[in-house]
């Protein structure tokens, strides 16, 4: 069993803060080894190199097929969606899938009330799921690991998690769909990946809104982070940009104290469990007094790691409550899965 705290905590380096209305950015670096090389999902999908379909025909929510024909492992990042198909979908964990392999992998879907084809096969859509519904979805994956369910989620509450993220933004969206949201607010994101261009061997990123921890991204290679980079701002971007706009004046909207160690001190105090990738590596699981997290070991290194504030209930955004009583998508869900 990789145990890979010690090793990731001894290389990883958390750069000066910038700062943009209520967002704090710290670049990520890493000393360590980078491991395989690999390729991102955009690179490879915009090359041709990868072909991602349902399962069917008929299809299946919780699965996708995926055909790596490239000459490169193809690394696709918990919480990366998909466009297309029969519904639009996201990873539920992160996978370096090899190449020339062939597999199904673990999915949720992104969107309510669409059954049928737009296109044969997915596209990316350029987005990543926001931090806090990725937090909730990562923590019920990790659930459905513990209890020897592989990498299932609970997908009432990511549609529950989704339907709630549009209301707040005043999104009005036929089937719910999380990429609607993103594109409501595609100006006020932009001014954010603005922000925060990627830097020099830059790996990841430590985000905090409203000078509260929102969450933490890397990867090991610099080159394939930078493929990623704007693509995860947006996951933290479209948050800041529906929190209380008076947060972005006040004084007090900077994380306090020393946040780079307080994270790292988080880190430390998590217990590691170790589980069988889909793909390459090791799936490896965190979970501390205020994080959770997750990492991809592949031979001994953690090629991506995340982690978040711990979910609870108390986090829940306003309005989740009555969203949990809509039966409507306890219905929905009955439709596609009988």
């Amino acid at each position: 069993m990789i145990n890979i705290t010690t090793e990731f905590l001894a290389n990883i380096e958390i750069g000066k803060p910038r700062r943009y209305e209520n967002m704090t950015i710290h670049p990520v670096r890493y000393k360590g080894e980078a491991g395989p090389d690999y390729i991102s999902l955009d690179t490879a999908l915009a090359s041709g190199g990868v072909v991602i379909k349902e399962v069917s025909e008929g299809g299946s929510v919780p699965d996708l097929a995926v055909h790596n024909k490239s000459g490169s492992a193809v690394l696709v990042l918990d919480g990366e969606e998909l466009h297309g198909a029969k519904q639009n979908r996201v990873l539920n964990t992160t996978i370096l899938i090899a190449a020339g392999v062939e597999m199904n992998v673990p999915v949720s879907c992104t969107e309510q009330g669409r059954w049928s084809y737009s296109s044969a096969e997915f596209s990316s859509s350029q987005h990543v799921m926001r931090h806090d519904v990725r937090s909730r979805k990562m923590s019920t994956v990790h659930a459905s690991l513990s209890e020897g369910r592989g990498y299932s989620s609970d997908q009432m509450r990511v549609w529950e998690d989704l339907r709630c993220m549009g209301a707040e933004s005043g999104v009005s969206s036929p089937t719910s769909a999380m990429s609607d949201t993103y594109k409501h607010h595609q100006k006020s994101i932009d001014t954010f990946v603005e922000a925060f261009p990627v830097e020099e061997d830059q790996a990841g990123l430590l985000a905090y809104i409203d000078g509260r921890l929102a969450g933490c991204d890397f990867v090991s290679r610099p080159g394939v982070y930078g493929k990623l980079h704007d693509k995860l701002l947006r996951s933290y971007a479209v948050d800041a940009v529906v929190r209380d706009p008076e947060s972005a004046t006040r004084e007090d909207a900077g994380p306090e104290g020393d946040p780079a160690a307080d994270f790292l001190a988080a880190i430390a105090q998590c217990k590691q469990q170790n589980f069988e990738s889909v793909g390459m590596g090791e799936d490896i699981r965190f979970l501390g007094p205020d994080l959770i997290g997750t990492a991809l070991a592949v031979e001994g290194v953690a090629v991506h790691a995340a982690f978040f504030p711990k979910p609870g209930e108390e986090n829940h955004r306003p309005g989740a409550q009555i969203l949990k009583r809509d039966q409507r998508i306890r219905n929905l869900w009955d439709k596609m899965t009988g």
